[in-house]
């Protein structure tokens, strides 16, 4: 498969994605504060190379790849090199490259995970429960129910049928994001890109 292959199988995977979310939330009322952005600062974020695929593809369209590897490259900062501490209006969010997110961006908060009966729990923050509390609790029945959930790992196994060599490992969001730099640089060092 040629990586302009795996990047739209991939951007396939976030868009079914963002319609099961969206589902969910109309299902649930769960939602994000506005302008929070307090996940995007934890240290300990992990992600696999596959899911920035798009990004790095995206950023090598603009010509803006190998500036983007060396600035992850020269950052020992642990938070995502992609967050702003600014809300960014036209981007809905406090993420730089917000349609390009990876798939743990796309999934906290609004997913599941199966314990080890094979039981759907809610993956959110002490914020959400916090703050939207009937939201919260709407999650929890609407999941001890049966409904459709969106599960965190039902994603993970979608992408990695795209390339299991690219989701084997997780590495911190930053990690992440310069390997996928490093695929498409290193792809397209002796072919032409293409033109979409």
């Amino acid at each position: 498969m040629t990586l302009y292959r795996k990047v739209q199988a991939v951007e396939r995977v976030f868009k079914g994605l963002e319609k099961d979310v969206a589902a969910f939330k109309r299902a649930t009322d769960l939602r994000c504060v506005n302008s929070c952005g307090r996940c995007c600062t934890k240290t300990d974020i992990a992600a696999s190379t596959i899911e920035f695929l798009p990004l790095a593809y995206h950023l090598y369209k603009q010509g803006t790849a190998l500036e983007w590897y060396h600035k992850l490259e020269e950052n020992t900062n642990p938070v995502c090199q992609l967050f702003s501490p600014v809300y960014l209006e036209t981007l809905g969010g406090m993420c730089t490259q917000y349609q390009y997110r990876g798939l743990i961006c796309r999934l906290f908060g609004f997913s599941a995970k199966l314990d080890k009966h094979g039981v759907p729990q809610i993956v959110t923050c002490r914020t959400i429960k916090e703050t939207f509390p009937e939201a919260y609790q709407s999650s929890v029945n609407h999941m001890a129910e049966g409904k459709t959930t969106p599960i965190m790992r039902n994603y993970y196994f979608q992408l990695q049928a795209i390339d299991s060599n690219l989701c084997t490992k997780l590495l911190p969001i930053n990690e992440a994001i310069k390997e996928a730099l490093k695929v498409v640089l290193s792809y397209y060092a002796y072919r032409r890109p293409r033109s979409a």
